[in-house]
């Protein structure tokens, strides 16, 4: 996983910068300094229904706090926030609510602010009247609608209600469907809603325009709707992302046209606009990356790439790329990066099926303390992604290894022919900072005799993490972690393939890869707990507890301690700092400062 900033080479960009610096420098020179206003205090009058702590917790504009740095003000954010205020009482049944605004200029560039509510009469829903439906039920319509009789009328929980009854039409075969709603005021809100249906509509024809480079057959395996299907939203919307996931466009768009109500036909217009085929980038930032031991816990490491990618190799929209990396260990600098180069080609479609399969020939070189790993090969995989969400990975690997653990001393040179697979299903609410869902993964590799390599081993691994939202923003989060590896012929399993613990994203109390044992063993169990919280501006805590074992049967160790981390876009940085809670006799090292980004898990 990369988090990185991408540099390519781009005048105007560079342009705006040194014009923007050259600015600045004037500005500076000539002793001008706009006056930045911070917001003192918010005050907020005719507000009976609901409290002005609760008011002022959905404001944008902040007051300012003993732990909290003040708001900077903006007409802008005055105005937004009045909108704000009277759209809390509208989706409440207050119908006729009006917010006035106002602020006040002190001493010291501070701003008072002030709102003026007044509130009105509340409305509640006292019946719905639907009609003119015959293709769908009235059941099924006022489930759309989701507004409960006798409730406070929220007209914006109606308006979305209805654009959900004119995507089950869509998606039914009638795009052309209309749906009204007015409303009777009395006692209560009468609500009627009507809805002209128009004709059951089929696809024409498909058109696509503007594929310059890109061949039309391309484009149209990815059109889930065809010629004389039933008109589906669910399938135009789909098509467009298929479309879109190619890689090969910037922007796709699919419009009605040559609608015929007569005939009950229609064609869909697929407008596309192609990115250049051919791409020459640098790739620059902090990433993560796994230590000698592909069985190692990920560490933070500096990342520098260079690539060159042509998206639409022999005109089949298959993409061929070239990568040369060097990523650098933060926790220890002082070693030789880590050095990969490969060439990949992705193949979108199998066999008539809708699977990517990659071809990639790699080799990777890494020295870590007196140990250094060169890995040369290739792998071929097929690869099932329908979302961002599920990922499916099963392949075939040959490769050659030569590992050393001294100076002048080759301690392996294998040949290794592995069946692979990596399943994870990511249901989390945000990938950066999570607050809520759940991840799994399950990794696994297998040597078989068959394939004639110079080790048998299988070696399976599986997590599960799950975020819950406690309150506010407090986040409590829990990972547990297993992995088994084992020969079969009872030999000895391969020291690059063996589990390690240690450092900032397992056990936290001790340096990377140097948990006990520090060589590794065939068998690992991890778990992690935190809460995490924000402080102030963009700082935010954790307090935590890991435990581990590389020994099946042999004690659990642990280690707890807090962390500090720094909100940023490419993810929190944190500083983390873990002590042992069952330290063995003899032990030293009790505790470390881990430096990581992002999470640990």
């Amino acid at each position: 996983m990369r988090y990185s900033a991408l540099y390519k080479t781009n005048f105007g960009l560079l342009f705006l910068i040194l014009f923007t610096g050259l600015n600045d420098y004037c500005m500076a020179k000539s002793g001008f300094k706009a006056t930045e206003y911070i917001v003192r205090k918010i005050n907020i009058e005719g507000n009976e229904s609901f409290s002005k702590r609760k008011l002022k917790r959905q404001l944008n504009l902040k007051e300012k706090r003993l732990t909290r740095k003040s708001s900077t003000f903006t007409r802008r954010l005055l105005e937004l926030d009045r909108i704000l205020l009277e759209t809390i009482y509208v989706k409440n049944g207050y119908l006729n609510c009006t917010v006035r605004d106002s602020f006040k200029v002190n001493k010291g560039a501070e701003v008072d602010l002030f709102y003026y509510i007044t509130e009105g009469r509340q409305f509640y829903l006292k019946d719905i009247t639907v009609s003119g439906q015959e293709f769908l039920s009235e059941e099924r319509i006022l489930h759309l609608l989701e507004h409960k009789i006798s409730k406070p009328y929220n007209p914006i929980l109606i308006g979305n209600g209805i654009k959900k009854i004119i995507v089950e039409y869509a998606n039914k075969g009638k795009p052309l469907a209309i749906v009204y709603d007015s409303l009777d005021v009395n006692e209560g809100i009468h609500l009627f809603i009507k809805i002209r249906e128009n004709p059951t509509m089929r696809i024409g024809d498909v058109k696509i325009v503007n594929n310059n480079f890109v061949k039309e057959k391309l484009i149209r395996r990815e059109i889930a709707i065809k010629p004389g299907d039933l008109y589906s939203q669910e399938k135009v919307e789909l098509s467009k992302k298929h479309i879109f996931e190619t890689g090969l466009f910037s922007s796709v768009n699919i419009r009605l046209v040559d609608i015929d109500t007569l005939n009950s036909k229609l064609s869909l217009l697929v407008d596309v606009r192609e990115l250049n085929m051919r791409y020459l980038g640098f790739d620059f930032g902090f990433g993560q990356d796994r230590g000698i031991s592909s069985g190692s816990e990920p560490y933070t490491s500096i990342e520098i790439e260079g690539e060159w990618l042509h998206r639409n190799i022999f005109k089949r929209g298959s993409r061929l790329s070239t990568k040369l990396s060097n990523s650098l260990n933060l926790t220890n600098i002082f070693t030789r990066p880590k050095t990969l180069a490969e060439i990949v080609c992705v193949e979108p479609w199998l066999w008539g099926f809708r699977s990517s399969t990659s071809f990639r020939l790699f080799m990777d070189n890494q020295v870590l303390s007196e140990q250094e790993i060169t890995r040369y090969g290739g792998d071929v995989a097929l690869i099932y992604q329908p979302d961002k969400r599920f990922y499916l990975r099963t392949g075939l690997e040959i490769k050659g290894i030569r590992f050393q653990v001294e100076q002048d001393t080759i301690d392996a040179r294998d040949r290794e022919r592995a069946i692979t697979f990596n399943l994870r299903r990511d249901h989390r609410d945000n990938f950066l900072y999570p607050t809520k869902g759940t991840v799994f993964t399950l990794t696994g590799k297998v040597v078989p005799k068959i394939l004639r390599a110079t080790q048998y081993y299988y070696k399976f691994e599986t997590s599960f993490s799950q975020y819950i939202n406690l309150f506010g923003s407090l986040v409590f989060a829990y990972r547990g972690k297993l992995g088994l590896m084992d020969t079969f012929y009872g030999d000895e399993t391969p020291d690059y393939e063996k589990f390690y613990l240690g450092g900032g994203t397992s056990m936290r109390a001790w340096k990377d890869m140097k948990f006990h044992p520090s060589s590794g063993g065939d068998f690992k169990f991890l778990t992690n707990a935190e809460i995490r919280f924000p402080l102030f501006w963009i700082l935010g805590g954790e307090i935590f507890i890991d435990g581990g074992s590389l020994v099946f049967g042999n004690k659990i160790r642990w280690d707890a301690g807090m962390g500090l981390t720094i909100t940023t876009p490419l993810g929190p940085i944190r500083v983390d700092y873990a002590e042992m809670l069952n330290p063995k006799v003899g032990e030293d090292n009790l505790w470390q400062i881990q430096f990581s980004i992002p999470y640990a898990f």
